[in-house]
């Protein structure tokens, strides 16, 4: 009953996760024509911060020791890099098709880091369910592709910056794991994030800003709902779970986002859409499966049943 309830939970988690960050690409489409990408962010992070400053200090939560440097870099990389790739893809044209296609190669490029790291034993079946997660992304957005006018080779590089800090960020974080309080981690991670973005602005862009109701709702959910919700529940995850296996939910992310954008932004699903969703659940479940075979066949007493063994800190 407690293992049942465990799963339970834990799929929960998942589910809500995979909801609010699948959001992110719907409010960031919504925000973005009032402001250029850098200071779009940079307001972002600097409000999140602020308001995990407050959370932290209003609920007395224990700041570490040590381990700064470890959250500020993860940061920049899991926050900063990949929301700049992103955002400004899409600022230059790029579909979010396209976008969520790239990201779509996360789980893929984590899986490959922490096979290489740990000598992990290949299985066919994971590799088998990784491919197929891709292919129901591509079955999901190929009508995007089909009418892209945003694929040019600027955009496609902005695509992969942003699969790269997205990937390296996540699994750097779980090398290093400093252990701090979910909101500590946000605050930190967020705040060096702002930083960085607020100093790219100015170099980079002219600071123009329309402060139009959209582009308020659009920060705010950013801010709140994406980067202290959504990022709070994938802190949780990376703290209880193997990152080629938290990667590979990063697949349920464009199913989220095409179903956000159905009433918000009147987009209906179609038949290939719902297709590609169901390869892309069957894709997780047959790799978590999978990865956690693998765990137990490699040390069966040190993995609890329906737990996968989080990268250790080699630092």
């Amino acid at each position: 009953m407690a293992g049942g309830n465990r799963n339970l939970k834990a799929s929960l988690t998942v589910l809500v996760f995979i909801t609010i960050y699948g959001s992110g690409f719907v409010g960031g489409r919504y925000g973005l024509p009032y402001a250029e990408p850098l200071y779009y962010l940079a307001i972002r992070f600097g409000a999140t911060a602020v308001i995990l400053f407050v959370l932290v200090t209003c609920l007395k939560v224990a700041w570490p020791r040590s381990g700064y440097i470890h959250l500020v870099i993860s940061g920049i990389l899991l926050q900063g890099v990949f929301s700049v790739g992103v955002f400004y893809a899409l600022y230059r044209g790029m579909t979010p098709a396209v976008s969520a296609l790239i990201i779509a190669l996360q789980p893929i490029l984590v899986w490959l880091m922490v096979s290489v790291v740990t000598a992990r034993k290949v299985r066919l079946l994971s590799v088998l369910a990784l491919i197929g997660g891709v292919v129901g992304v591509a079955i999901t957005v190929y009508r995007g592709l089909e009418s892209s006018s945003g694929l040019t080779p600027t955009n496609v590089a902005f695509g992969f910056l942003g699969l790269l800090g997205l990937s390296t960020g996540q699994f750097y974080f779980q090398m290093k794991n400093p252990g701090a309080h979910p909101l500590v981690n946000g605050c930190v991670q967020s705040g060096s994030s702002a930083v960085v973005m607020l100093v790219g602005a100015l170099i980079f862009e002219k600071g123009v800003i329309r402060w139009t109701p959209q582009f308020l709702l659009s920060e705010l959910w950013m801010s709140v709902g994406v980067s202290i919700g959504a990022l709070s529940l994938l802190f949780v995850l990376m703290r209880s779970e193997s990152a080629d296996r938290v990667a590979s939910y990063f697949y349920g992310v464009p199913i989220a986002a095409g179903l956000i954008a159905w009433p918000v932004l009147g987009q209906r699903p179609t038949v290939s859409e719902i297709v590609g969703f169901a390869v892309i659940v069957v894709s997780i479940i047959v790799f978590n499966r999978s990865s956690r075979t693998t765990d137990a066949e490699q040390d069966p007493a040190a993995v609890p049943a329906g737990k996968s063994a989080p990268v250790p800190d080699r630092s």
